[in-house]
């Protein structure tokens, strides 16, 4: 006689892996907006003038935005590995120290 079939996800199962699925793809794309606004703000330091008082002003808001978005999507994807709070804290410190420090060797040259 034939084992049984194995038993099916339920639709529970099935519509928790979805979304899921879809926290994974919005956190990732958290990270990565992140990472664009880092790259603007390192665009900004790379200008002529980038020792102007309004340039600083949008380097100084987009590198928070940036350090924000990565800490958003750091924590959803903590959350979904079901890791401790401390690791995206302290990711998104890195981050938003590694991109101050890297701003300002830009801003010395």
């Amino acid at each position: 006689m034939a084992p049984p079939p194995p038993p099916r996800p339920g639709l529970r199962q099935v519509r928790a892996a979805q979304l899921r699925g879809r926290a994974r793809k919005r956190a990732i794309t958290q990270v990565l907006l992140g990472s664009v606004f880092l790259i603007g703000a390192l665009a900004y330091a790379r200008s002529p003038d980038r020792h102007t008082q309004t340039n600083i002003t949008w380097m100084t808001g987009l590198v928070l935005l940036s350090t924000v978005d990565v800490a958003l999507g750091l924590r959803v994807l903590a959350r979904l590995a079901r890791r401790r709070a401390a690791w995206w804290v302290l990711g998104s410190a890195a981050w938003g120290a590694l991109s101050v420090v890297l701003l300002g060797i830009l801003l010395r040259t």
